[in-house]
Order: C-alpha cells, then structure tokens, then sequence
C-alpha cells in the first residue's frame, strides 16, 4: 500500500534550472562527436538519472544491431542488383520501418545501384556509411563502459577506419563483401564483430534485469512498488497494438531513494523520452522532445487529469539538435488514484509515436488547428494515426480523390477547401477509424482503401444533398413570407410586428443563399445550386416587399377579395416549390417513374400557380383602379399585387433551372 507523501514530498521531483540548463549545454558540447553516447543517454544524463543508463545504453544498443543488419543487407542486396540490374529490386522498406529508421529515401537505393566501371554506385551510400559508423560505435558503447572484452577498443578503430566515406557514391564491390562477411577464417569484419557485441550485449541485458514485470525490466523495485507499475504498464499494452509493428515503448523502472523512477523510450530514435516519478502519491512526469508542438500535444492530453505543467525549456545536444524540455506533477488523493493516473499516462504514450510525421501527411487536407483537432480525437477515441500510415497515409487519401473527386479538385486544393472544413474531418476520422479497426483485425489492405474510396465518394454526394437540404430551408422561409402576407390580408392588425418577422424571414434567406456561394465557390461543378437559390431569393424579396407595404395603411373594399385569392396561390405556389426540391433529392441515376413523376407534377403546380397568379394579379389592378375609395389605396393595392406577380415568377423560374438540371444531369447524366 502506498502512504501519503509528507507535505515537503510533494513538491515537483524535478525543477528545469537555469543550472541544469547549463550543465545540459556543457555535457552536449563538451563531448567528442565520435564518441558520442545515443542521444537517448544524452539526454538521460541531462536530466539527472544517471541510474537508468545502463539500461538506455543496452536499449539503445540493440536497436542498432537491428539498423546495422539492415544496412549491411542494403548494400549487399544494392551490389547484387547492379552486376544484375535485370532481376527486380527489393526495398526493405519492411526491415527500414521495422528497425525503427527515418529514412524513406533509402528505399531506392537498391534499384538505384549500377556498375560504374569497376565501382558500385549506390544512392545515398555516403550516409548509408556513416550511419554504420554510427551505429557501431553505439554498439559498442555499454561494453567499453563495462570494459569488456579487452581489446574492443582498438579492434573498433581499425574496422571504423576501413569504412570508405564514400562521398562521391562509390564504393568498390569488394568492399561491401569484406564489410558484411562473417567466418572466414584469419580476417575480422565490421558484421563478424557486430555478431560477438550482439552475443555479449544479450547477456549483459540479462544480468543486467532482476525481471520482467508485465514487460517491464525491473531493477531494485520495492514491493510497494510493483502495483504501481503494473498499473502503468497496464496502460501502456491497452493501446500498444496501436503501434502496429512500429518498435518503441520499452520500458524500465527501478527505486532511487525514495521515489520509484518509471522511464519510457516512446521512439527509438531523437530525443524523446519520458521519465516518470512517485513520491508517496506525488507523480511527477518529465518528457523531452524534438518537436515543441509533439510536446504540446501531449501536455494537452494530460492536463484532463490535472497535470500542471511547468514552463517548457530548451537546449542543444552536442549534434546540434534542439529538444525542449518539461515537466507535469500531479498529486493523487490516495493509492487507486495514484494507479490510475500511471494507468492514463502509459495508455497515451503510443500516440506520440511517429506523431509529427501524421501531421505532416495530414498537411493537404486539413488547416493547422484542425490537423491538431484530428489527432486530438485519435488519441482520445484510442482510434490512433499510425493504422492510417501502415495503410499509405496521405497516399490512400490522395489515390481516392483522384477516383471520386473528378474536376471537383484542380492542381493545389485542399481538401477543406472543397468539401469543407467539418466534412474533410469527418472524413479523414472515418479513415483513421477505419484503417486502426480493419488493421487491427486482420482485413486486406486493398479492402480498406476501396472503403476508405467509398467513404469519400459518399462525402462529396453528401455536399449536394446538403445543398439541397439548404434550398429546403430557404424555400421554408419562403412559405413563412407567403403565410405572413396572407395571415396580414386576413387580419390586418399587428402591422409593426408583422413587417419585423418578415424583415427577419429575408435577412435568413439571404445568410442561407451567401452560404450556397461559398459552397458553389469550393465546388463549381454545383453552380446550379447558386442559380436555384438566387432565383428563388427573388421571390424572398418580393415578399418581404409585400409585408412591408401591407403594413403601410388598412385595406378595404371589392380588391381585398381579390388580393386575398392572389396570396393564396403564393402559398400554394410556396408549397408545391418545396415538394419539388423534396423530390429532387430522392432522384439518382436509378430514379424511378413514381419518383420522378411526383418531382415533375409538382413543378407543374408551381408553374400553374405563376400563370394563375398572373391572371389574379390583372384582376386586383382592374378591380383597384373601379373600387378604390383613393389614390393611396389604389397605389398599395396594385404595388403589393406587382410584388406578389415578381415572387410567382421567381418561384417558376427557379423551378426550371431544377427541372433542368434533374432531367439533363441527374438522370440523363
């Protein structure tokens, strides 16, 4: 059981100093390049836990026996490819990946390979060099501080200096044979040595850890300490499949003095690690990171639980690289919640894992802050990124726009650009859903992109649905005009407060017509859509017109039986305009008869009420000009039966540009 932490313990494990900052800058600089310790241990060291290096080198150690095998392979499968450049090239992107390297142009570098008289040229061989240089001598590195074997040193140097650079993008077939061979008698070579250091390696991770607890190598734990880290691992392995095969995530944990130290990897690669602390139910988490806005991300995933984060700071390793710095602390009301919070932390470590390079592939479809958004909801709906780049990321995305976007995309769009902010995300949360589930339970690759295809194509008809759903709504408000005309012919009481609810109905339509342009101007294959609304915002207008004018004095006499008829057919006309669009939205190519009929005879009642509105608006002028009792009435009479004329004639219009587009591009289409 763990006990309260006295008062004094509560404090923050680890502060950022101004004084560490400058031993940070003084370990970074200060050490020789060739000697360079594993920018994991650098920065373990830099943050005072000099008791978790020995487990960091090790780590870092075999993860470059893993980088080692596959560059040796890489060179020798290059040199087979150019003496034979007929047979088809490997890439060991599988082996690249698997090994944890960065480095996708190394991809090409077996098909690239060609004889240059005498010499291999190779792409990227220079670096492909250095790299195993590198490597060797972080290999290398636990058994020199260990001091075994005697003689490692040396042996090291002269297999470092008979490593070409290479600068030019040469190097001899011989070489590549006398670097990777292993067993032949009386010579040593850079892989037979990488084979023996692997051998001791392995055995020193096995003296090295007491056991493993649920995966975590465990080093001088009390007993009080078990469940706490069990909790954390707990976490961790709940989202781990997350990573797919990506490596990372290794874990150690061992007690110094009085706190239980809890250190995470993530990567295997940059300065990025994390260190975790408890104190009693003080649980402080210190996390170091390449990439400021990584760690950003993941301060904000944290601070639901109550994390309070400390300034950020930065400094340099010797390489020249920056990492920033911070630290969260938190303290736990009792032992379950102290479990708790390591369970959360360890369950959302996996979402920083190739974190950056996400963002990056999200670049073309989404602004800044949504790219973040999205990840966010990945992270917080244990859906993840990384099933999204196992399945070819923006190369997945990209292949299905040119399938269903057509014209609807030119050369430099974005993806919000043309769909729009909150459908590009709903989609691309599809996709990541779709690509972690299916992954995850075993489904074909192929079979989720042609989803993920399907997806996409269902996004971009849902942009003219929603178009239509938006010429609803304006002819809704349409009806409300027609209705308060007619509601104010009928009663003409109320007159102010009926003008403002009509004023009210246009300025709506107008947003909702404003909003179809800037839909049409992301999508200009819908222009129709833009001409449907501003014919049909004519008849808005008009109406509103009307109400404002009915208000002007009180009616009377023969006419107002005839204005009275006149809105009518409005109303009428109003109504059949939104079966009609109702209609329409039901018919695709496979429309049938009973469909497209219902749309048809609807547009025939709204062309019906126009004429019949023609006609009743001659009848109130004639009956105007013989039974007004002046010259005001006869002028609101025949100006408000002129507007009622314009908003038939605009409904009809409106009706037709539709009846067009159904039957040429709907159907017909």
């Amino acid at each position: 059981m763990v006990s309260a932490a006295p008062r004094a313990m509560r404090r923050p494990a680890y502060v950022v100093s101004g004084a560490l900052l400058w031993l940070i800058w003084r370990l970074c600089v200060g050490c020789n390049e060739l000697r360079l310790p594993p920018v994991k241990q650098q920065i373990l060291a830099a943050i005072g836990e000099a008791e978790l290096l020995p487990a960091a080198g090790l780590n870092a150690a075999l993860a470059a026996n893993d980088r080692l095998k596959y560059a040796f392979s890489l060179l020798q499968l290059a040199a087979e490819h150019a003496e034979h450049p007929g047979r088809q090239a490997a890439t060991l992107k599988a082996e690249r990946v698997a090994c944890g390297l960065d480095a996708p142009e190394l991809d090409a570098a077996i098909a690239g390979a060609r004889m240059m008289g005498g010499d291999c040229q190779v792409p990227e061989v220079a670096a492909i060099l250095a790299r195993i240089k590198a490597d060797l001598r972080t290999m290398a590195a636990p058994l020199l501080s260990a001091g075994k074997p005697s003689g490692l040193a040396e042996r090291l140097d002269a297999l470092l200096a008979g490593i070409p650079s290479a600068q030019d993008g040469l190097i001899q077939p011989a070489t590549i044979a006398a670097m990777t061979e292993v067993g032949r008698a009386h010579a040593d070579t850079p892989h037979q040595l990488v084979m023996e250091m692997h051998k001791r390696l392995n055995a020193m991770q096995a003296a090295l850890a007491e056991e493993s607890l649920d995966g975590a190598s465990i080093y001088g734990l009390d007993e009080a300490d078990r469940p706490l880290v069990m909790a954390f691992m707990a976490g961790l392995h709940r989202t781990a499949a997350l990573k797919f095969d990506h490596p990372g995530l290794a874990t150690t944990a061992t007690r110094i003095g009085d706190r239980l130290v809890i250190q995470n990897d993530i990567g295997t690669t940059d300065a990025h690690v994390l260190v975790i602390h408890v104190t009693g139910l003080a649980v402080s988490v210190t996390y170091t990171d390449v990439h400021a806005e990584r760690l950003a991300f993941f301060q904000q995933l944290l601070i639901p639980r109550g994390l309070v984060w400390g300034e950020g700071r930065s400094a340099n390793l010797a390489s020249g690289s920056a990492f920033t710095l911070a630290t969260g602390t938190v303290t736990a009301a009792d032992a379950a919640a102290c479990c708790a919070q390591l369970d959360f932390i360890g369950s959302r470590l996996v979402f920083l894992i190739d974190w950056n390079r996400a963002r990056k592939a999200l670049r073309s479809f989404l602004r800044g802050p949504d790219r973040l958004a999205l990840l966010t909801w990945a992270a917080a709906n244990d859906v993840g990124h990384r099933g999204f780049l196992e399945l070819g990321g923006a190369q997945v995305v990209n292949r299905a726009i040119e399938a269903t976007a057509g014209s609807a995309m030119r050369f430099g769009d974005r993806l919000c650009d043309v769909l729009g902010d909150a459908e590009s995300i709903a989609f691309l949360q599809d996709a990541l859903r779709t690509a972690s589930e299916g992954l995850r339970a075993g489904q074909s690759p192929a079979l989720l992109r042609d989803r993920i295809r399907v997806a996409l194509a269902a996004h971009f008809s849902n942009e003219q649905r929603q178009l239509m759903r938006l010429a609803g709504d304006h002819a809704g408000l349409i009806l409300e005009l027609a209705s308060l005309v007619r509601d104010g012919v009928q009663d003409q009481d109320h007159a102010g407060k009926r003008a403002r609810r009509a004023g009210r109905f246009e300025h709506d339509a107008d947003l909702l017509v404003i909003e179809v342009r800037e839909a049409v101007h992301r999508r200009p294959e819908h222009h129709v859509f833009r001409l449907v609304l501003e014919a049909a915002d004519d008849a808005a207008d008009a109406l509103e017109d009307a109400a404002f004018l009915l208000d002007l004095d009180r009616l009377e006499g023969k006419p107002l039986d005839t204005l009275r008829a006149l809105v009518r057919l409005l109303v009428q006309g109003a109504q059949d305009w939104i079966k009609a669009l109702g209609h329409a939205s039901q018919i695709g190519h496979a429309a049938s008869a009973g469909e497209t009929d219902d749309f048809l005879a609807a547009l025939d009642r709204v062309a019906t009420a126009e004429h019949a509105a023609d006609e009743a608006q001659r009848a109130l002028a004639a009956s105007a000009m013989k039974e007004a009792r002046d010259f005001r009435q006869l002028h609101l009479f025949t100006a408000i039966g002129d507007r009622l004329e314009v908003a038939a004639d605009a409904l009809k219009r409106a009706s037709l540009i539709l009846r067009d587009h159904v039957l040429l591009e709907v159907i017909g289409g």
